[in-house]
């Protein structure tokens, strides 16, 4: 029963509040105003993207004509918008969103620039954006003045002369606070999901509806780690003034600085390679085929070409050639994995924010992000194999062809070393990018999410000793 009254106390006071009123105005407005962005953006976005993938399709499928050129068509990949951006937009605005490939080579992703360079990029304005920044601050606006506060009205030496249990004022007060944090979030998230519904940008379906869910629980978690973290301070201060000034330092540096640092860091602790150094490497790598190849390591008259494949040696030729793409591949999957290396290390040294680590849990639930990136470079990779798998079981019902598939499309002509033939379109496979599987997007989040109950484990203890210990005086 006293329970009940502790944590009834706390919610009608903190709703009564001038600062609870500002704090729901300004939670309505950024979420309305967010989904509202988010709508517009989107169907631009979405428009775009269907026609320069239609259109990729289009060329490819003029290739059909001659089983050849499916090998060597270019084709241009783009980085499909997600819906689940406006819960967790990834700043993906800033990362690459169009991929150059074929069969045999995949070229580094490439930025798409804004229509108008003069203009400045934004910060998304996301459920991510709004909860790991503002939710905090609120969480401490309301906590801060939680314990201290009532020893100064002296309300704290009269509850405690009841014989009430310090824990039970403690929970009281939390599950006050949260309760009350809730009511703000839950129609702020409301408010943002019936402008998205609404506007019938997209279809939310039931895997969609569980990765919204896993946000809100992941971003309930997240709220609750700066109650506990205001009634800690606020056990640990005499007075509401020094514990809100020392909050709003916490808050600083949890939630400005330190995920500032993540490009510091990572610059100085993790260089990719500069484009000089790109481009040494891949002559490196060509050099050293080529001395393989003076060497004879590739067959007799590897280096000779000639339209006649009488005159050279196709098989030597086609080892050669492959043994090149696969050394440029080499040195391009490094450069690319050294780059995503950069960023992970950067965000990794950052977690002991933690709006890094509910930022970076909700982007993987939501897939958007560096996951997403380098989840459409893998399926890339695959699809490459699909279609020189393809490509081959073909070319061996054509009894001209030499049956020599390598990455030298003049070649390749000239000696028919694969099929000229025709083909059905609809046999041939498509890239499609694929929403990678919740359960491997959980998977992805699972150390953040197990960080984040961390810190609520550990801030509800030392809430709870200085509690214990706290002079009501």
């Amino acid at each position: 029963m006293v329970f009940y009254q502790i944590v009834r106390k706390e919610i009608l006071e903190n709703l009564m509040s001038l600062r609870f009123t500002l704090s729901l105005i300004l939670t309505i407005s950024l979420f309305a105003a967010s989904s509202f962005v988010f709508v517009d953006d989107h169907r631009d976005q979405l428009q775009e993207y269907w026609q320069k993938t239609n259109q990729n399709l289009s060329g490819f499928r003029e290739q059909s004509a001659q089983l050849y050129k499916l090998a060597f068509y270019n084709h241009h990949a783009y980085r499909q918008p997600k819906l689940l951006a406006f819960c967790a937009g990834g700043f993906e605005e800033s990362l690459p969103g169009q991929f150059i490939f074929y069969a045999f080579s995949t070229s580094l992703p490439l930025l798409a620039g804004q229509t108008n360079f003069t203009l400045p990029r934004f910060i998304n304005l996301d459920w991510t954006f709004i909860i790991s920044l503002i939710f905090s601050f609120i969480a401490f606006v309301l906590a801060y003045d939680g314990i201290c506060g009532e020893r100064e009205k002296g309300t704290l030496r009269l509850i405690l002369a009841g014989a009430t249990p310090r824990a039970t004022i403690l929970l009281g007060k939390y599950l006050g606070l949260m309760l009350t944090l809730g009511i703000s979030l839950l129609l702020g998230l409301l408010i943002s999901l019936i402008i998205v519904i609404a506007s019938r940008v997209d279809v939310i379906g039931p895997a969609l509806w569980t990765r919204i869910l896993s946000i809100i629980v992941l971003s309930f978690l997240y709220v609750s780690i700066f109650v506990f973290l205001g009634l800690f301070v606020s056990a640990r201060t005499a007075r509401p003034s020094i514990s809100m000034a020392t909050l709003l330092l916490v808050w600083v540096v949890l939630i400005i600085l330190i995920p500032s640092l993540g490009r510091f860091i990572s610059d100085r602790l993790q260089r990719s390679p500069t484009p000089e150094e790109f481009g040494r490497a891949k002559a490196e790598a060509l050099q050293r085929v080529e001395n393989d190849m003076s060497a004879g390591k590739f067959g007799e008259n590897a280096g000779r070409r000639s339209p006649n494949p009488k005159e050279c040696n196709p098989p030597a030729r086609a080892r050669y050639a492959n043994a090149e793409a696969d050394a440029m591949n080499r040195v391009i999957e490094e450069h690319h994995n050294r780059m995503v290396a950069q960023a992970v290390v950067g965000r990794n040294l950052t977690c002991i924010s933690p709006a890094v680590i509910y930022q970076r849990a909700s982007e993987a639930i939501a897939g958007t992000g560096i996951n997403h990136c380098v989840s459409l470079y893998q399926q890339i990779k695959q699809y490459q194999g699909q279609l020189k798998e393809y490509i081959r079981d073909r070319d061996r019902q054509d009894p001209d062809s030499l049956h020599l598939l390598f990455d030298e499309e003049h070649s390749v002509a000239e000696w028919n070393a694969i099929s000229k033939k025709p083909v059905s379109f609809e046999t041939v496979p498509k890239f499609q990018e694929r929403d990678l599987a919740l359960g491997r997007s959980v998977k992805l989040a699972v150390w953040d999410i197990g960080l984040l109950v961390l810190f609520n484990l550990v801030l509800f203890a030392a809430s709870f000793v200085s509690f214990l210990h706290y002079d009501v005086r």
